[in-house]
């Protein structure tokens, strides 16, 4: 299961600091080049909420093996591609498969573990998601600068095509995925923690995603020779998520509670903005660490907190976060592409940050407001 969840995420985000070669390639744009990963980011905010009115009962097994086995062939369609507005339909289709392991994973997780553990158990997946969203960044740029960008998709192909044989080994186990219906989405929304913590997760990963989305242009337009794998190499601080998810449970009784920790890891989150600013790949590449440490702290307790105060409706809470983080996702790694273009990156940087300060002032709301676990 890790290791299917590792080859999930790569195929996720494998096409990121490859955009500046396909924008050369195929003669697009920034904008448009950055849509192979917006156009995956937008089914993935709302094909959780359609899989509820689609799904009533699966066999978590099935719907894990169908949605590894859907993005094994969507990879090597990738590969045979030669058209660029086939390679978004294909990135679409990506983000459709992509919720149905999402989903059942963390709901079963959330179903099968105890109250008192599930921040560790939801902690540990997070960890695995971390590293297939590094190694899927990483190689690809590694794959890319020695052999093509075609051959990071045929290996992913292959590699998740091992995963569809391995998952044939879990142990059956049904679980119930919560159906989806207006009445019941509303009921998760009214709850103030809930509704907060949706938003607040929308906020601090459109940051997330903008800057991950975008380094790949300012790598090169800070070193022009810079090839693939240096870019790739710019995400190695994406590992630091696995270092503070792992250590969640701990910072949690450091800071007092899970908002004091959500509060805290933003304010710092906030800060490592300004080592953007500072045209010099060295300095990027050390921001890179501090900034993950944040986002991941955040995202590690929130996903936690948000399990351990569902007392029911599971699959809604966990669906509703998926779509409320990748909506997020859709938003920043597109709409500040904009700002780039026009204004320039420290415009970027300002507009990415004061979308930061709001999610950074709900998160006050929620310290004022008493609302801990």
């Amino acid at each position: 299961m890790v290791y299917a969840t590792v080859m999930t995420f790569s195929a996720l985000y494998a096409p990121q600091p490859l955009q500046p070669v396909l924008m050369s390639e195929f003669g697009v744009s920034k904008e448009q080049a950055a849509l192979l990963t917006t156009v995956t980011m937008i089914p993935l905010s709302i094909a959780p909420i359609v899989y509820g009115y689609m799904l009533e009962s699966f066999s978590s097994k099935k719907l894990f093996s169908i949605g590894v086995g859907a993005l094994a062939l969507l990879q090597l369609a990738f590969f045979l591609t030669e058209n660029f507005q086939l390679l978004i339909v294909i990135r679409f289709f990506v983000g459709m498969a992509i919720p149905a392991v999402l989903t059942s994973i963390m709901t079963y997780i959330s179903t099968v573990t105890k109250r008192e553990t599930v921040q560790r158990q939801m902690a540990f997946y997070i960890s695995s998601t971390i590293l297939g969203g590094f190694a899927g960044r990483f190689f690809s740029g590694l794959i890319a600068s020695y052999f093509g960008w075609r051959w990071t998709f045929l290996i992913l192909a292959f590699s998740l095509g091992l995963a569809v044989f391995l998952i044939r080994s879990l142990h059956e186990a049904e679980i119930k995925i919560s159906r989806f219906c207006f009445r019941s989405v509303l009921d998760v929304l009214k709850k103030r923690q809930f509704a907060t913590v949706y938003l607040l997760i929308f906020a601090t990963f459109s940051t997330f995603a903008a800057i991950l989305n975008f380094i790949p242009f300012r790598v090169r337009e800070i070193s022009a020779g810079s090839s693939s794998f240096t870019i790739g190499v710019m995400y190695m601080g994406y590992i630091m998520g696995i270092v503070m998810s792992l250590n969640a449970v701990r910072i949690i009784k450091v800071f007092k509670g899970e908002m004091n920790t959500v509060f805290s890891a933003l304010a710092f989150y906030a800060c490592t903005l300004f080592l953007f600013t500072y045209p010099s790949l060295y300095v990027m590449f050390f921001g890179m660490f501090l900034f993950c440490c944040g986002m991941f702290l955040a995202h590690s307790v929130a996903s936690g907190y948000v399990n351990k105060i569902a007392d029911d409706k599971k699959g809604i809470t966990n669906g509703l976060y998926v779509s409320f983080y990748y909506l997020g996702g859709a938003f920043g790694s597109f709409i500040p592409g904009f700002i780039y273009s026009s204004l320039g990156w420290n415009s970027f940087l300002v507009f990415i940050g004061s979308i930061l300060v709001t999610a950074l002032i709900i998160a006050w709301f929620m310290q004022d407001r008493k609302i801990y676990a």
